[in-house]
C-alpha cells in the first residue's frame, strides 16, 4: 500500500521485494598455531565487519553495490539502512542468520534506529524443507536447477587481496557480490510454487488471489483435507502456485 499524495488514502500497491547479499572481512587476531586454537577476546586485532552489499528490485534490470571502497563505511551502511527501510519483502540466502545480524551491528554501531520491519523469504530455508539436495550450497543449487552459479573466487586470496586494497580484486569482489544477488532472484522466482510467502493481498487489497503472486486466475482442483476439515483447493495458472479457500472467500497456502 501506497499513501496517496495530500488525501490521506491507501493505495493498492506492489511489495517492495529486495534481494540482497553482503560480504565481509575475516577476523583479524595474534594467534600461536594453525589447529584447535581457542581464540580470546584479547587477542583480536579487529573483528569482522561488512566490507559491501549488492541488491536488487524485484521488477528492476540492474542490481546495485555498494562498499566501503566506493564511499566509505558511513555511506555503505547507511545505503544499507535505507534499502531494508524502503523493504517490504527481503529475500536471501541465510541471510536470516548471516546478511542481517551483521547488518543490524553495523546499524547499531553507526548510532542508528532499526529500519522498519520487514517479511524474510530464506531461501535456503526453502531448499532445506522441500528438497534432499547433495549441497545446499547457493552455487550448487544453482546449478542444478539449470540456473547461473556463483563467480569463482579463488578462495580466500582474493579477500587478502581485497583487505590490501587491490583495485583489480575489489572489481571482481564487486562482479561476485553482484552475481550472488542475481542467482538469488533467478533461484526465488524459479521456487515461487514451492514458498509460502508472504500474502500478495496484502498489497494488493485482494485477499481472495493468489497468495504467491496476486494472479485472479485459480484453476478449481478439488478439496484440500486435514485430519478433520477441507476447504476448496485451486492452483494459479499464472505461477503455480497451489491454494485452499477460507470460507471468507480468502486464500491461504496449503
Amino acid at each position: 500500500m501506497t499513501l496517496a499524495s495530500g488525501l490521506g488514502l491507501l493505495v493498492p500497491a506492489p511489495p517492495r521485494v529486495l534481494t540482497l547479499d553482503i560480504e565481509t572481512s575475516p577476523a583479524l587476531a595474534y594467534v600461536w598455531g594453525l589447529f584447535d586454537q581457542n581464540v580470546a577476546t584479547s587477542q583480536v586485532v579487529e573483528p569482522s565487519r561488512m566490507l559491501c552489499f549488492a541488491g536488487k528490485w524485484l521488477g528492476e534490470k540492474r542490481p546495485f553495490f555498494h562498499s566501503e571502497r566506493a564511499g566509505g563505511k558511513e555511506a555503505m551502511v547507511a545505503a544499507a539502512w535505507e534499502a531494508l527501510n524502503d523493504a517490504d519483502i527481503v529475500v536471501g540466502y541465510n541471510h536470516v542468520r548471516f546478511d542481517i545480524p551483521h547488518m543490524n551491528r553495523e546499524f547499531l554501531l553507526a548510532g542508528l534506529v532499526p529500519p522498519s520491519p520487514v517479511l524474510h523469504v530464506d531461501l535456503l530455508t526453502v531448499m532445506r524443507r522441500n528438497f534432499k539436495m547433495l549441497s545446499n550450497k547457493l552455487g550448487y543449487v544453482t546449478s542444478a536447477v539449470g540456473l547461473d552459479s556463483k563467480l569463482e573466487t579463488g578462495g580466500m586470496e582474493l579477500w587478502n587481496r581485497v583487505m590490501a586494497g587491490d583495485e583489480k580484486s575489489w572489481a571482481k569482489f564487486r562482479r561476485y557480490n553482484l552475481q550472488d544477488v542475481v542467482i538469488t532472484e533467478q533461484l526465488f522466482l524459479l521456487l515461487q510454487p514451492w514458498i509460502k510467502t508472504p500474502h500478495a493481498g496484502l498489497w494488493s487489497g485482494s485477499m481472495s488471489s493468489c497468495y504467491s503472486c496476486g494472479s485472479g486466475a485459480l484453476v478449481p482442483h478439488g478439496l484440500s483435507r486435514s485430519k478433520s476439515s477441507s476447504w476448496p483447493l485451486v492452483q494459479c495458472s499464472g505461477c503455480g502456485v497451489w491454494a485452499k479457500v477460507l470460507r471468507n472467500g480468502e486464500t491461504r497456502p496449503v
